[in-house]
């Protein structure tokens, strides 16, 4: 066991371990994907509130999983995972330090956030207050959300349709939602028909996001039960989790077909199934086996080769 009272600097690659900078995909993707989608679908794209939002996204990401390390070290019962596995613990980083780092991620997304709302609309701050609210206490709190067998659910619904909606928002809120203060009275108008199609497009990205959780949570079961932490793997058991991550894999492919036959992605939309065989080669090296340090990155792979030729199939969409 390493000395527990020495400690070391910061460096690159602890901090990119600290904040999982590889895991980043789930908010970058959902975001170019709506990007890519509101020039195609509506024929707009606002260039600096894109901008803004990038910045704010990352950073808040960055700072959900820091809160999210900083507590299962806190936490932790299993003092091998402690000190070897958890990455405060593994390089011996100062504690206090960390929740400096925490508290600057969290500054500037929300500095960068609040811009955004002077630039849209005020709707736009009680959505990013929820979102900031399901973010911090998906990590943090007595009972954080990603401790429950909830948060397969939490993160695949806010990065999955939160980001992509509010990428979408951001463009020209009216198109969604519309808002009239008067000194008596607050009107919003929503647009349900919009509001479901975004939701129907960032399904694929709900279920593939959500599949990371379960991945995740599926390789680290055994050492889950040790730090008494109690995800949705321990309730349904493994083989049903993994009955479920198969489900989840396999969906967006088939609403794929939904979107072609509805005409919401151009015909040659169709090129992206010679792709599948990739994805169900990775299923099955996952459901092989569920080791962290060997496949867990199929989950993320999976997600990255959906959403990839997702942005493929949009950009072929606006350049012919």
């Amino acid at each position: 066991m390493k000395n527990k009272n020495t400690q070391t600097s910061l460096s690159l690659i602890s901090f990119i371990e600290f904040v999982e900078l590889k895991t980043k995909v789930a908010s970058i993707f959902p975001m170019l994907i709506s990007f890519l989608w509101s020039q195609y679908y509506y024929h707009i794209f606002n260039t600096l509130n894109s901008l803004i939002f990038i910045i704010a996204v990352i950073s808040f990401d960055m700072c959900t999983t820091a809160i999210n390390n900083t507590v299962d070290y806190h936490k932790a019962v299993d003092f091998s995972y402690k000190w070897q596995e958890n990455v405060i613990g593994k390089y011996q980083l100062n504690v206090k330090q960390m929740i400096k780092i925490i508290f600057l991620l969290l500054g500037i997304s929300t500095f960068f956030s609040l811009l955004l709302v002077l630039l849209t609309d005020f709707l736009l701050l009680p959505m990013g207050i929820v979102c900031f609210l399901i973010g911090i206490f998906y990590t943090y709190g007595p009972k954080p959300l990603s401790r429950l067998p909830l948060g397969e659910f939490f993160s695949g619904f806010t990065m999955g349709f939160g980001i992509f909606f509010l990428a979408l928002y951001i463009q020209f809120p009216q198109r969604l939602m519309t808002s009239q203060i008067t000194l008596s009275q607050v009107t919003i108008s929503w647009d349900i028909g919009e509001i479901a199609l975004v939701f129907l497009m960032s399904l694929p990205l709900v279920t593939l996001i959500a599949n990371i959780m379960l991945a995740n949570n599926l390789c680290d079961y055994e050492q889950d039960v040790k730090n008494q932490r109690y995800t949705l793997v321990h309730y349904i058991g493994i083989q049903n989790a993994l009955a479920l991550y198969t489900v989840f894999n396999l969906f967006p492919w088939i609403v794929w077909l939904v979107f072609l036959f509805g005409q919401l992605i151009p015909w040659y939309g169709l090129l992206i199934y010679p792709f599948f065989l990739l994805n169900w080669k990775s299923l099955k090296r996952f459901k092989k086996e569920q080791i962290k340090s060997n496949t867990f990155i199929e989950a993320i792979k999976s997600f990255s080769l959906f959403s990839g030729l997702y942005i493929l199939t949009l950009l072929l969409g606006l350049l012919f």
